[in-house]
């Protein structure tokens, strides 16, 4: 997986006015952690920030800068939280761990379905109760996400999350037992008269 660059500073203060003040002028506080490092407060850019999240996603793997920081100018680490602000979608904190590419992490893979339409152009109407699979790998085998073709499924059947194909090298954590859809007919449509 090839890594994003992502530039910031090193944030000396810290606290809800110093976060406020940041936040006023387009910036957003954020912190970088790790195992056998001592915690980074960041200032980073907020636009920089939300394109890189809407044109990557969150599971990409990010060839951090920290501008002023004692210790190593570089690090490379992933998106562990972010936290937006519910009314104006604004990012109002970010929180980044530094991996070692070659130890494994757990991760949540954003989760696909395919055929909607089609169980919709019957009448049906889906319930899809798991947004993203949670899987453990190492960061450069991280997917950028997962797809279920649910085009055939039948009224009232379903697929769980252990018969999503997995790459080689990706481990599920999440109960595989747990439903990923269901599917249930309107009143009146083809799918509940075939049924």
């Amino acid at each position: 997986m090839a890594q994003v660059e992502l530039a910031s500073k090193f944030r000396k203060g810290t606290g809800k006015g110093t976060a406020r003040k940041l936040r006023a002028v387009g910036r957003v506080p954020g912190i970088l952690y790790g195992p056998s490092m001592e915690p980074i407060t960041l200032d980073l850019d907020e636009k920089e920030v939300l394109s890189l999240v809407q044109s990557k996603g969150l599971n990409r793997i990010i060839a951090l800068t920290v501008d002023g920081a004692p210790g190593d100018k570089k690090h490379i680490c992933l998106i562990k939280d972010m936290q937006r602000d519910i009314y104006q979608q604004r990012i109002t904190h970010l929180d980044l761990r530094k991996l070692d590419l070659n130890e494994k992490v757990v991760v949540t893979v954003r989760l696909i379905l395919e055929g909607e339409q089609t169980i919709r152009s019957k009448g049906g109407i889906v319930e899809q109760m798991v947004r993203g699979i949670r899987v453990r790998t190492k960061p450069n085998d991280i997917p950028g996400g997962f797809s279920a073709d649910i085009s055939k499924l039948r009224l009232g059947q379903t697929i769980t999350i252990g018969e999503v194909a997995l790459p080689e090298g990706v481990e599920l954590v999440d109960n595989p037992d747990s439903p990923i859809v269901n599917i249930f007919a309107a009143r009146g449509s083809a799918m509940a008269t075939a049924e």
